[in-house]
């Protein structure tokens, strides 16, 4: 290989490196130019502002109502124990979910044309304990028949029927 040949390889070497410091020159101060552009667009700071603006209403919204909620206030939560009348007789009604699924923690009396409905469930973790109970009762103005009282559990719903004399 000659000397001249040499020389060449070499001088195509320093041309690609040559050529590559130019395009990244290039691109880098082309990128810098697009970042000043945007820093120094009053446009572009206005929309940046204004989702900005828009994040920290939302927040203040979110704390406004969390401001305004009593915390001795109870929250409204579904309704364990329903009553439903239909023909003559009526179904109490009570949502098994919240007592993990088992009816074995409810007690039905019936005194006095008042049903009345208990429940209970502790349930451990390792996180803590778990204890729910509730009683909620019901006067029933009809002629009840109490002897013809039946109890069941259908699904994660437990179901109490009372018979009355229809009028």
């Amino acid at each position: 290989m000659s000397n001249e040949e040499k020389k060449g390889g070499w001088l195509k070497i320093l041309g690609i490196v040559a050529l590559t410091f130019f395009v990244a020159f290039v691109a880098f101060f082309a990128a810098l130019e697009l970042s000043i552009h945007r820093l120094t667009d009053p446009v572009y700071q206005v929309k940046h502002m204004e989702k900005i603006m828009k994040q920290e209403s939302k927040k203040f919204e979110r704390l406004e109502d969390k401001m305004m909620e009593n915390p001795f206030e109870p929250k409204m939560q579904p309704m364990l124990v329903n009553l439903v009348k239909e023909n003559n007789e009526y179904k109490v009604i009570v949502d098994l979910k919240p007592l993990g699924g088992s009816d074995k923690n409810i007690k039905v009396n019936l005194e006095n044309n008042i049903v009345s409905i208990y429940g209970d469930m502790e349930k451990k973790e390792h996180r803590g304990e778990e204890i729910m109970s509730f009683a909620q009762s019901y006067y029933l103005d009809e002629e009840l028949i109490p002897d013809k009282m039946t109890k069941e559990k259908m699904g994660n719903k437990y179901i109490i029927t009372i018979p009355f004399v229809e009028d």
